[in-house]
Formats: structure tokens, C-alpha cells, sequence
């Protein structure tokens, strides 16, 4: 008896192997896990022993064994039970029937009646209704037959729809799963909606456990002005464990057919991916592209935990690619391309970073130097001279190349030594400092250099006092018990002028004078520009929280007071600071009410009693598909235009499974509208629709920011994307996504620390 029995357990695994062959949703709200029979739960699944439990028994000849009355056959982790069961020792035949209930921990099914011929390992179950146990998904057979080797479904169906719900399914005259392959077929499948035969497949493979297998994924249908139709139909290749391919043509009805590519791959070592998109011929006239294409590589290695490899690079064929085309890796108001290959040491004492970099600048615009190559080192940790004082270093080697420019190529070598003095407590905090600056550039340039242009070095000495107190009370809150900090700090900074006009800008920019940044040691990125100092910052945050540690309310104010008038040069990058000295920043957060939000940033000018720059927004998240958010953003110069834009966005259920979506930009300075989305959503536990209609401004990176003709350059389109859940990828169907189809996607503007 038991060693029949045993041989039911194998044919029950294979029934639970077979019957998982689709990819299964996580555990939602739509779906609510089936609960297994107490004896199940408690169950030894090492347990390999069978147990038979029935009302009644009647043995004859010891060659039939009929069992009635709430029969249980439980072996390791499943269960068998039926109304009644026979065992028949001649023909090595178990017959159940009645009403027949199968468990284990992830399936359950029910069926009219069991048979199993244990001399050939085989068995057949009829009228069979399957259901995951803690997933959606669940199916029909008229007949189940297993045996050792196969497990086969005649008129089987499929679908992760709820009980009642057929709002899709696949049917399939035959379905056959091979035990050890891990991989079935489907002969004469139906897709079916509602019923409706949408597509017959005649023959579809598939896999039952974990593994990928190759095949056709779900189509992208979308149209605009610019590409005209847009179909996208994706192939995937399982090629191997650890790596795999994509290839998706793409048809445009207004510029021909492309083909995308995405190869993918992970070791224990190394991950990365690889993307190329090509399209032969652009049937876009008069302008002729010839062959277009883009190649993107992403790469990280982590060779041990010292070691450390990365790779960033994208090429396009030509500047209007982007904004004409598209890519899955790339923003179409992308102005330039980063592209940067590094190898990382982390050393217990010394730091180092060896790169090379550079930026493909699209559009009419001057190119930037490019670091080949880059290598950096600095100290890991301070260390202790004495029991206070700190020693740290850091040094810098880059050597910079631009044919285009004025200097086409430099070397620069950087030595920074810095003594720091550390005095930490829980509410007071002071740092002293004093750093030493050197700098030496050889600089070459196509024409006659001057000795004073071609080898310059440049000694800085820098002083820094910072000092930070911190204060707290308990406060009333709107009538709550609340904590509020107050932290006020001030910095002062001393670094001489320098003459830095016949220095090329390489890697350097004009930073953000927000709050934060107002003490910063060095208004500039890199190094080629070290701002004249000799100021005093005064500034101080406060912040409410709550009973329970959350953040309700920050504010921050600060000022730069300059006790000594910088030099006025003719540097085209330093020459404003003296108009920014009075500057006055400010940042504030609040959660206003339950779940609303209040975020600004003000950067005022005293003197000249001129707005500079401001962002200011509310926000209302009432749930994961409910937002709402208003925001401005003002800056008087940007590219030598003033900027103020007026942002609205919106996200609300209308219906029970409908959500409807919009955002909408305008540009106030030169009253146009800039960027519009509108999208409507239906998603159900089992499947999912979503439209959504957009019209932009056509970026052109050849025009000018302040090209008012640009602006009434326009583009409208829609996308279409649908999904069946369980038989297709859900990922991207969030609120969040819907609002990142315009120019400017949906941000939260806040950081509360809760």
C-alpha cells in the first residue's frame, strides 16, 4: 500500500509542476491567498511515510481496499481528498471519486474523478479546476494525464482573473509538460477576450518554473508628428542563465523601419547592458540623415571589495537624434551625452580613481574638453597628528583635450594638504581648518602662446573656521505635543585673490548659490577657478516634529557677508560674484496639512532688491494613485534668457478601476504652452489599458533658448500600452510612469526626514 501510494506522490508533483506555466503576479489586493486544511498545515514535508485517514475501511482478500467517509491520503506536503477510495492490489489501480480536492503549499485542485495505473506511473484526473494558493492565476482541464515522464491538459485554460471574472484567458486544445525539461507546449491556443478569439497560435512553448524562455513580448502602439505610426513588436532570447537579448523592430510610417537591441548580462564579477538602435534609411525629406543610430553601454565590475570598474557611454549618430526619435536611455531634451570609463581602488589609507571622461555636446554649441585621462587620490582618513589635530591630503593629475577650443590641450597636476582641528559634541560642533592650494597647468594651443599661457601655477592658501550649534524645545504644534530644533551655524572663509584669466576652463562651472550652497569652500565645480574669499556666512535651520519623530515644518536662511570687496577681473565666469555678494537664500518644507505639502527656494538679491532665483510647489499625495501638484520656477538668466515656468499635474480615480491623468507647462515669460498630457487608465486585478494623448514643444538643440520661432514648433501624439496581468510585464503601469511621458516628469519637490 504504501509503495503504490508513493508513486502518487511522484505523479502529484509533476501535477504541480505542470499546471504553473505562465508568469504569475505577486500576491495584490485583488487576490485573497486560499487557506490549506489544518492537517495540511501542520504537516512534516520530509516526512515521506504515507497516512490514510477514513470514517470507514473494508478489506477483501487482502487484494481491495475500499475506503469512505472524508478520505485523507497525506503524504510530505500534499494532500488527497475525496469521498471515497479504492485500491485494487491485482491491477496496482487507486480510483477515487466524488468529488476529488488536491493540495500542497502552492496549488489547489479540484476534479470529478482520480485514476492511477501504478504499474505504468501514470494517472488521470477529469473535469480538473486548479487555483494558486498564494497567487493569482488558476485553470481548467477536462482531462489531466500524468505519468512519470509528462504531465498532458486536454481543453485547458488559463487565466489570472478573479473567480467570475473572464476577462481574458488562453485556451489551448492540448497542453504537454515534460517532467525534467522544465518546459512546455500549447497546441492550438486561443487568446481569447471576454470570450472573443483575438489571436490562434498553433503551436507555443513555454516554461513551468523559473526559467525564461525565448518569444514574442507584448506590442507598443503610439503615433506623433514627428515619427507618424509607431509600432513596436519585441522578440526576447533566453540565451543563456546569465545573459540574454532583446530585439524589437520598429516601424514609423514617417521615417521607415528601426531596429532596437538590448543585451544584457550578470556574472558574480560583472553586470551591464548594451543597447543599439539603428535605422538604415530616414525617409524624413529634404533632410537626409543617411544611416542613424545609437549605442549605449552600461557596465560595472566588482573585481574585490577594493576594486571597482565602471563604464558609461552613448553615441549617436547625429544631434537630432533624440529629439526626433526617442531612445529608452536617453530624455529627447538630452543636450549632451556623458560617456566616462573609471577603475576605483579603495585602499585602507589611500583612495584612487584613474578615468577618463567626456561630454558629446548636441546641438550648435561648443564642444568640452574631454579627461584622458583623470586620476585621482586622496587620503582614506584623517590622520591623527595628535590627540586632536587631523592631517588629510588629496592630489589630482588630468590631462584635457579640445581641438576646438582656444587651449586645445593642458596637463594639470593638484596638491592639497589640509590640518583640521575637530570639536565634536551632541549639540555644538566646530571645525578650524587651513588647506594649501597648489596648481600647475601646462596649457598648448594651435596658436603662438605667451610663456606666461603655456606653463602656469597657481598657490592658494585657504582658512576655514565652521561652527554649527544645536538647540531643541518641546513645542506646541496645533495643540499636539512637538519637538523644534533651532540651528544656527556660521562660517568663515579666507582665500586670497589670484589672477586665474590665462587659465582654460576644463572641467569648471558656476555652481548653485541655494542655501546649502552658501558654504560651500568653492562656488566653482572642478578646479580650474578658486573663488576670492574673505567672508563671513551666517545661516540657521529650524525644525518642528511631531510626537512620533516626524518632520513637519523646516526652514533655512542665510547670507553671505563679504568683509572685503572681491577684485573685479575681466573672467567672463568670476566677474558676477560681486553682484551676487548681497545675496540672500532660503529653503523651506512644510507638511501643511494630513497630506498636503508646501516646498520653496528663494535666492534674492539685497542691493539690487532683484528676485535671482525661486521654486515654489504644493503638493497633495492622498494615496498611490491620487496627487496633485502646482509648482513655479523663476530664474533671471539661463543661457542669457530669463526662465519662469508655471508646472501643473494631476492624478484621481474617476471610476472604480479608472484613473485619469494630467499635466500641463507653460511658459509664462513668453506665454506658450510647453508641455501637455492627458491619459486616461483602466487596470482590473487581471488586466490593464492605458491611452495617453500629448502635446510638446519640438526641442531643437540648433536653435536658440530665446528662438520664440522654436517655441511654435509643436508635436502631438498618443501611445497606447496594454498589459495582461500574469501573461505580460506590469512594470511601468504606476501613476508615477503616466506622468513621465511629457518633457518635465512628476517630482517630488520635499525631503522630510520621517
Amino acid at each position: 500500500m504504501k509503495q503504490g501510494l508513493s508513486l502518487t506522490g511522484l505523479i502529484w508533483a509533476i501535477l504541480h509542476t505542470g499546471t504553473v506555466y505562465a508568469e504569475q503576479p505577486a500576491v495584490t489586493a485583488c487576490y485573497q491567498p486560499l487557506s490549506l486544511p489544518q492537517i495540511l498545515q501542520n504537516a512534516d514535508s520530509n516526512d515521506n511515510s504515507v497516512r490514510i485517514y477514513s470514517d470507514q475501511v473494508r478489506l477483501q482478500d487482502n487484494q481491495q481496499a475500499d475506503f469512505s467517509g472524508s478520505v485523507q491520503i497525506l503524504q510530505r506536503d500534499t494532500l488527497l481528498q475525496a469521498p471515497r477510495a479504492r485500491y485494487r492490489a491485482t491491477e496496482q489501480q487507486l480510483l477515487a471519486d466524488g468529488g476529488i480536492e488536491y493540495y500542497n503549499q502552492d496549488l489547489y485542485v479540484s476534479g470529478g474523478m482520480f485514476s492511477a495505473d501504478l504499474a505504468n506511473n501514470s494517472a488521470r484526473l477529469t473535469d480538473a479546476n486548479y487555483q494558486f494558493i498564494s497567487q493569482a492565476g488558476r485553470g481548467a482541464a477536462n482531462a489531466l494525464v500524468a505519468s512519470a515522464d509528462e504531465l498532458r491538459l486536454e481543453q485547458a485554460l488559463f487565466t489570472t482573473c478573479p473567480q467570475q471574472d473572464n476577462s481574458w484567458g488562453l485556451h489551448a486544445e492540448e497542453i504537454s509538460i515534460a517532467a525534467d525539461s522544465g518546459w512546455g507546449e500549447a497546441r492550438h491556443a486561443v487568446f481569447k477576450i471576454k470570450d472573443i478569439p483575438v489571436f490562434y497560435l498553433p503551436y507555443l512553448t513555454f516554461p513551468v518554473d523559473d526559467q525564461r524562455k525565448s518569444g514574442v513580448l507584448l506590442p507598443k502602439v503610439g503615433s506623433s508628428q514627428r515619427v507618424g505610426l509607431d509600432f513596436e513588436l519585441p522578440y526576447y532570447f533566453n540565451l543563456a542563465e546569465n545573459y540574454d537579448l532583446t530585439l524589437t523592430p520598429r516601424y514609423m510610417s514617417k521615417r521607415g523601419t528601426q531596429l532596437k537591441s538590448e543585451f544584457r548580462y550578470l556574472t558574480t564579477e560583472h553586470q551591464g547592458l548594451l543597447q543599439l538602435e539603428y535605422l538604415h534609411n530616414d525617409n524624413d525629406k529634404p533632410r537626409d540623415f543617411g544611416q542613424r543610430y545609437l549605442g549605449h553601454l552600461s557596465h560595472r565590475s566588482d573585481f574585490t571589495s577594493r576594486w571597482r570598474g565602471y563604464i558609461d557611454f552613448t553615441d549617436v549618430s547625429d544631434d537630432a537624434y533624440l529629439t526626433e526619435l526617442g531612445s529608452d536611455y536617453n530624455s529627447q531634451s538630452d543636450s549632451q551625452l556623458y560617456r566616462e570609463a573609471s577603475l576605483s581602488y579603495f585602499g585602507d589609507s589611500v583612495h584612487s580613481h584613474l578615468k577618463v571622461q567626456g561630454f558629446e555636446i548636441l546641438g550648435n554649441y561648443n564642444q568640452a574638453y574631454q579627461a584622458l585621462p583623470q586620476l585621482s587620490l586622496a587620503a582614506a582618513k584623517p590622520e591623527q597628528l595628535t590627540e586632536h589635530l587631523q592631517w588629510l591630503w588629496q592630489g589630482q593629475y588630468a590631462h584635457f583635450r579640445n581641438d576646438q577650443a582656444f587651449y586645445s590641450s593642458a596637463d594639470r597636476v593638484h596638491l592639497e594638504p589640509t590640518l583640521r582641528l575637530p570639536l565634536i559634541t551632541p549639540a555644538f560642533e566646530l571645525t578650524a581648518e587651513t588647506s594649501l592650494l597648489y596648481t600647475y597647468y601646462q596649457q598648448k594651443s594651435m596658436q603662438q602662446l605667451t610663456a606666461e599661457q603655456s606653463e602656469i601655477s597657481r598657490t592658494l592658501p585657504k582658512v576655514r573656521l565652521h561652527a554649527r550649534v544645536n538647540f531643541e524645545r518641546e513645542y506646541d504644534w496645533f495643540g499636539e505635543q512637538a519637538l523644534q530644533t533651532f540651528e544656527p551655524q556660521v562660517q568663515y572663509l579666507y582665500i586670497p585673490f589670484r589672477d586665474q584669466s590665462q587659465i582654460g576652463l576644463y572641467d569648471t562651472t558656476r555652481l548653485q548659490d541655494d542655501y546649502y550652497g552658501l558654504f560651500r569652500q568653492n562656488r566653482f565645480s572642478g578646479l580650474d577657478r578658486i573663488n576670492e574669499a574673505n567672508q563671513l556666512t551666517v545661516g540657521w535651520t529650524t525644525r518642528f516634529y511631531d510626537n512620533t519623530d516626524n518632520e513637519l515644518f523646516r526652514f533655512s536662511l542665510g547670507q553671505i557677508f563679504f568683509l572685503k570687496e572681491p577684485e573685479i577681473t575681466d573672467d567672463l565666469l568670476t566677474q558676477d560674484l560681486v553682484s551676487t555678494e548681497s545675496m540672500l537664500a532660503s529653503e523651506m518644507i512644510w507638511h501643511w496639512y494630513r497630506r498636503w505639502y508646501v516646498s520653496s527656494a528663494v535666492q534674492y538679491d539685497i542691493d539690487s532688491k532683484k528676485l535671482i532665483k525661486s521654486n515654489a510647489s504644493l503638493d497633495y499625495r492622498g494615496s498611490e494613485n491620487t496627487l496633485f501638484q502646482l509648482n513655479h520656477r523663476y530664474s533671471r538668466a539661463v543661457s542669457g534668457a530669463e526662465i519662469q515656468q508655471l508646472g501643473l499635474f494631476g492624478a484621481v480615480p474617476i471610476k472604480q478601476n479608472w484613473q485619469l491623468i494630467a499635466s500641463y507647462y507653460r511658459d509664462v515669460t513668453n506665454h506658450r504652452m510647453i508641455d501637455a498630457n492627458l491619459g486616461l487608465q483602466y487596470e482590473s486585478c487581471c488586466w490593464a489599458v492605458r491611452l495617453v494623448a500629448r502635446r510638446q514643444v519640438r526641442v531643437d538643440l540648433e536653435s536658440s533658448i530665446t528662438d520664440l520661432s522654436q517655441l511654435a514648433r509643436l508635436d502631438s501624439g498618443f501611445s497606447l500600452q496594454f498589459v495582461f496581468k500574469g501573461f505580460g510585464d506590469k512594470a511601468g503601469f504606476g501613476v508615477s510612469d503616466m506622468l513621465s511621458n511629457g518633457i518635465f516628469s512628476y517630482r517630488r519637490p520635499y525631503l522630510l526626514t520621517n
